[in-house]
């Protein structure tokens, strides 16, 4: 049975860490001497607000516990942010500090993908490493409802590579690249909890827990529940226990340590808009009832934001198209029409189009405003 301990901060970061490893069998459990050890954070984010990037004095305590066991450790992340959160310098005596844009890559296939079918950049030291360590920050996200450790995979892609994932179909490719690299060890860093209607908006709150294990999927399965989602909307998660990557049944996880039901932080929890019904008499939506969700998620949480912003707006003059539509003609249109989602491909030249299985939500809002 996979192994999930929950641990709140009492004293220092790097003491609670390592009381949380413990619970799941201590740090040495996961590393041994001349390990090559990759720790990988999600730090390409730039904002200085709290929850937008992993604790960093989590992943550097965790850097500290690695090289106490005789590790040769690394910490790296896409894009040169990594070096703004992780000064080289000041950590050159616990880990080296890599931009995953700029290490050698490999162009290869990655064997036994389901979406992402052509061949793509892998770092090399993501394959070499003898292990890895995913380091995601906790947070709600209106495409994929949960942000955390299977997702966190997506900054193993360097540069703006991850722009295939989302037009590969992102619940799909978030799972391939899961299964490609595998995580030996997951530290979530719930310090300062992402809710809200990320990734448009968002915004953190002091959360101060650790969420640990030995299984990505029965991480982000406890993360879910902690964060009041329901496991069978997250479509990744349900994708990876399709392909025997790990369990989504709670009575299938050992949970050590604090209870879910402790964390008081959880009264505080605000979901992201996901659904665009309240929006419909403001503007024209084209949705047909055999799409899938994706699309869905990201024009609400888009168009959400801007009529945020300005309560009494009104763009009934713009259209905005997703999902397979049969025949564009037989609905009502206007004069301005975004199409948006790889399912709207054949009409393209019809308005504004935007690739993506789906789009990213801030693309619905770019959308929209380029018309407005």
């Amino acid at each position: 049975m996979y192994k999930v301990g929950i641990k709140k901060i009492e004293k220092d970061i790097y003491e609670s860490l390592g009381s949380a490893l413990d619970l799941i069998g201590g740090i040495e459990r996961f590393v041994r001497r001349k390990d090559k050890v990759l720790i990988k954070p999600n730090a390409f984010i730039n904002k200085e607000e709290k929850g937008f990037v992993s604790d960093t004095r989590v992943t550097i305590s965790l850097a500290r516990l690695c090289k106490e066991q005789g590790a040769e450790v690394y910490i790296g992340e896409r894009t040169p942010i990594v070096y703004k959160w992780y000064p080289k310098d000041d950590l050159k005596d616990i880990a080296e500090v890599i931009s995953l844009d700029d290490v050698q890559n490999e162009i290869k296939v990655l064997p036994n993908a389901k979406v992402i079918k052509t061949a793509v950049p892998i770092p090399k030291i993501v394959e070499e490493c003898d292990v890895f360590i995913n380091v995601p920050g906790l947070r709600y996200h209106a495409l994929t409802l949960l942000s955390n450790g299977m997702k966190n995979l997506m900054g193993i892609m360097p540069k703006e590579t991850t722009l295939l994932i989302h037009l590969s179909g992102l619940d799909d490719a978030i799972v391939d690249l899961n299964e490609f690299r595998k995580s030996d060890l997951i530290v979530s860093t719930a310090i300062n909890t992402l809710i809200g209607n990320f990734p448009v908006e968002g915004y953190g709150i002091d959360s101060n827990t650790l969420i640990v294990g030995d299984n990505v999927v029965a991480v982000d399965t406890v993360c879910a529940k902690i964060l009041d989602l329901e496991i069978s909307e997250i479509r990744h998660l349900v994708l990876a226990n399709r392909r025997g990557l790990g369990p989504i049944d709670l009575s299938q996880i050992e949970i050590l340590g604090d209870s879910i039901e402790s964390l008081e932080w959880r009264r505080n929890l605000e979901k992201p808009i996901i659904d665009f019904e309240p929006y419909k008499d403001k503007i024209n939506i084209i949705y047909p009832s055999n799409s899938c969700l994706g699309c869905k998620r990201a024009i609400a949480s888009g168009i959400s934001s801007i009529f945020k912003e300005n309560k009494n707006l009104n763009l009934n003059y713009i259209t905005i198209v997703a999902g397979p539509v049969e025949n564009l003609d037989n609905f009502k249109l206007t004069e301005k029409i975004i199409l948006f989602g790889n399912c709207t491909y054949p009409y393209r030249d019809r308005g504004v189009y935007i690739q993506g299985c789906p789009p990213r939500a801030n693309f619905a809002k770019q959308g929209v405003k380029e018309l407005m």
